[in-house]
């Protein structure tokens, strides 16, 4: 129930605050977080918990994509707001 309620919150802060790339990023990590999580619960009843070494290696490297976007996104553009974001200047 925990973590179905984690995952809700996580969207619900996913879609308020979409403007900024780090809050969005944290989202993400904790929607990440609240399925492991989920998945581990499910997973240790099939005794296939060796799958999650798989998801915690897509959750890393996503995480890794985000942030080094982030760090390019804030040293071109000096902020990390996406509302000013065009497609056209990348």
């Amino acid at each position: 129930m925990f973590m179905m309620l984690m995952y809700f919150m996580s969207l619900l802060m996913f879609s308020m605050m979409y403007p900024h790339l780090l809050m969005t990023l944290m989202s993400l990590e904790i929607m990440m977080l609240s399925l492991m999580s989920y998945m581990y619960m499910y997973m240790l009843m099939l005794n296939l918990e060796y799958f999650l070494l798989y998801f915690m290696l897509i959750v890393v490297c996503e995480g890794v994509l985000g942030l080094s976007l982030l760090i390019l996104f804030i040293r071109f553009k000096g902020m990390d707001n996406l509302n000013l974001i065009s497609l056209s200047l990348w």
